[in-house]
């Protein structure tokens, strides 16, 4: 769900809305021409760097160097350290040596190492503060002249039949001054707005157990009056799109103070594309669509694998940037033996996140994340207990007692209080602290009390119930993943006091008490956590009455483990013809149905082993890849055997009755082999079965929901009805609407 302020939620719950506004940005870059760009060196200064601008990395430091109008004062620059191989500096972008107004026009010289020649529709750089008004570009077509206005240069020009480009500074706009390139983009941006817009359908789908992959698709058809997309106009956008380019889809909403809070909808990549004389239609789908290609790395582990570690394997695996996937740190509690299967990249991670009890999702920025989707277990410490105070009890749902104590003005007489034991035979009350306020009501050493979850976890508020006295001042920090999130004091104390706040991916929670009433301690009978959720979907959100449907029982669930033992039968696993070409090396990949170790191969001709010096170079437990390193000196068919150890798969089943009948689920993943792993899994999907009331709603759209959401449904019998979102459909055509498919959960 994405967090949006206050005014928004109240102004989208108003029986008539405001006006709706949606943009769509695509990025038209020539993915060949980016990956396959180098700028020839010699020219630049020794603090450029010729490689960075064609990445994403930006250009966040500047160095004072001697040009007119330049260098300022105002610290937004850095001195220039002196020219030394040992030297590491900032990224510069790349800065000529030569200066433009001194008789020199500066060239940068960028070839594409691509074997055919590249059509590119558009250039955009991004110049700085200290930018050319006139530039040129040169390209084997022929030089082009433009004026710039901006430290920001953009063209739509097409540069086809590209095998370099020369980008030419002709005259500054400080007169003297060098060429700088922070970044270089082959390729434009182009922005639909309302104007442009005639319908957009998202439609996203997941599971909450991981069952089957997400997915998203979006759906645009903007107004092509001025026929600018036809296929057949040779300027035409539409001729330069490739499968894969980037696409950012925002909503806007008009609050009622006139402004238009903006909620970005998602970043997604091109599929197709289409248009007439009329209209022009574009497709867009999630990351995963682009994951095809197979893993082969899966292997047996004796010493085991945390799933963080194996889902990060998988995903370098698959082409990843860092940047461009989250895995939840709790996967690395969790550690798997048995091999990933050979299937697809994006399959292994659904496999991954079905095992730690999380979902593999793609963010609204296109991030790959896997995430816990479960409600953690969750402990509480603290660093002072008094000798007969408590602190576990403030997770549990107990009668609450005090001992009368020599506190002031906390002793009573009402029967509401107990007298201490002399033999330390206490009994359970709640947490007190070890430590006694001074006069002021400060105490030496601030009691605090650690709240931490066995993963990140979203609610809403905190409830934290206190004794029959009260402290003055308490602060509240939030962190994830050791890193510090938050930080608020209190307001208002009492003796039910609710911190509200929305706790997002929180996983440790301090709550420091600085101050209390003069020589007292702290006095805490619970703490308790919100919702999950503050969403709520009522009948005037609705269109039409909520659709319900009662899904087949299921009686019970089943979770397969799976162990792995080393075979001891050396075997042949597989033989296959091959003519192997006069001295000629080759390499053969060959799979396994079943997981093997130990391989070994040999080449047989006539049953006989012949000495080709074929060996195994790479190899996992479903794949291995042979080559032939002594190939004969004739053209020889020859009989390729594989020969290894299978591994001995036994199973083992953990269970959980969920109602008297119904059909029976088993529940297979080949990752999970411990008792542990098994038990918490079957608890999870048992959950998610148990419920068994499925809703498919019609509603007024609102694009800050997500799928795997939660959210409460107003109902006429049941209070606090609590639904996950599995389908999530916006549609918009001036105004929003949609469709919601709901699970309930229990």
């Amino acid at each position: 769900m994405q967090y949006v302020s206050t005014e928004y939620r109240e102004a989208m719950k108003q029986p008539a809305r405001n006006k709706s506004y949606m943009r769509i940005s695509l990025g038209l870059i020539n993915q060949a021409a980016q990956t396959a760009a180098e700028v020839q060196p010699g020219g630049f200064t020794y603090f450029s760097d010729v490689g960075k601008p064609i990445s994403e990395e930006k250009v966040s430091q500047v160095y004072a160097t001697l040009e007119k109008d330049f260098s300022r004062v105002n610290q937004t620059m850095y001195f220039l350290p002196r020219a030394s191989p040992a030297a590491a500096y900032y990224n510069a972008g790349i800065v000529t040596e030569s200066l433009c107004g001194q008789g020199e026009e500066p060239v940068v010289m960028i070839r594409f190492n691509t074997a055919d020649p590249l059509d590119i529709k558009g250039l955009t750089l991004e110049l700085g503060d200290s930018y050319p008004v006139r530039l040129s570009v040169e390209t084997d077509e022929g030089t082009v002249e433009y004026e710039n206005t901006g430290p920001c240069f953009k063209t739509e020009d097409t540069f086809d039949n590209t095998t370099f480009m020369k980008i030419r500074a002709i005259e500054m706009v400080n007169e003297v001054g060098r060429l700088r390139i922070h970044n270089i983009v082959f390729g434009i941006g182009i922005t639909f707005d309302n104007e442009k817009i005639v319908s957009a359908e998202m439609k996203s789908c997941i599971s909450p157990i991981s069952e089957c992959l997400p997915s998203i698709d979006f759906h645009v058809t903007i107004e092509n009056m001025d026929r600018y997309y036809n296929v057949d106009n040779a300027d035409s956008a539409i001729n330069y799109m490739e499968t894969g380019q980037e696409m950012e889809v925002h909503y806007g909403y008009t609050m009622n103070d006139g402004s238009v809070e903006w909620v970005k909808g998602g970043t997604l990549f091109m599929q197709e594309w289409s248009a007439d004389g009329k209209l022009a239609k574009f497709g867009a789908v999630d990351i995963f669509e682009y994951m095809q290609e197979e893993y082969k790395r899966g292997e047996y582990r004796p010493g085991g694998i945390t799933l963080y570690d194996l889902a990060v394997d998988v995903l370098d695996d698959a082409g990843m940037q860092p940047e461009q996937y989250w895995v939840d740190p709790y996967l690395k509690k969790i550690v798997a033996y048995n091999p990933l299967p050979m299937v697809g990249h994006k399959e292994c991670l659904q496999l991954i996140a079905n095992a730690g009890r999380s979902v593999v999702l793609q963010s609204r920025d296109g991030i790959i994340m896997l995430k816990s989707s479960f409600e953690p277990g969750k402990s509480v410490t603290a660093n002072q207990v008094a000798q007969y105070g408590s602190v576990e009890s403030l997770l549990q749902d107990q009668p609450y007692a005090e001992y009368a104590a020599f506190e002031q003005d906390y002793a009573r007489v009402d029967k509401k209080q107990f007298f201490l034991p002399k033999d330390e035979n206490y009994i359970r009350i709640g947490y007190v602290s070890s430590a006694i306020s001074n006069g002021e009501g400060y105490f030496a050493e601030n009691p605090v009390i650690t709240l931490t979850m066995e993963s990140a976890y979203t609610f809403h508020n905190l409830t934290i119930l206190f004794g029959s006295v009260q402290p003055l001042e308490f602060k509240v920090t939030t962190y994830n993943n050791g890193e510090k999130r938050n930080s608020f004091r209190s307001r208002g104390i009492e003796k039910r006091t609710v911190v509200y706040y929305d706790f997002i991916d929180t996983d440790k929670i301090e709550i420091e008490f600085n101050r209390a009433k003069p020589y007292n301690r702290i006095h805490l009978e619970r703490i308790s956590f919100g919702s999950a959720t503050d969403y709520k979907i009522t009948y005037d959100d609705l269109t039409a009455t909520p659709y319900g449907t009662k899904l087949e029982k299921v009686k019970e669930l089943r979770v397969v483990r799976t162990i792995y033992t080393k075979g001891m039968e050396l075997k042949d696993l597989t033989s296959d013809e091959i003519v192997l070409e006069a001295g000629k090396q080759v390499e053969f990949e060959i799979e396994f149905g079943n997981a093997v170790h130990g391989l070994n191969a040999v080449c047989l001709v006539d049953d006989v082993e012949q000495d080709f010096g074929v060996v195994i170079v790479n190899s996992s437990s479903y794949w291995c890849k042979v080559k032939v390193t002594k190939p004969p000196n004739t053209e020889t068919n020859v009989t390729l055997t594989i020969r290894g150890y299978e591994y001995n798969i036994s199973t083992s089943m953990e269970s959980t009755k969920l109602n008297n009948a119904g059909s029976i689920q088993t529940w297979n993943n080949p990752l999970v082999s411990s008792a542990e792993d098994a038990k918490n899994l079957v608890e999870w999907v048992g959950e998610y079965y148990k419920s068994g009331n499925q809703y498919e709603l019609s509603y007024r759209g609102d694009p800050i929901l997500d799928y795997n959401d939660l959210a409460y449904l107003e109902s006429r019998y049941v209070e606090d009805l609590m639904v996950r979102l599995e389908e999530v459909s916006l549609n918009y055509s001036g105004a929003l609407s949609g469709t919601l498919v709901a699970r309930r959960k229990i």
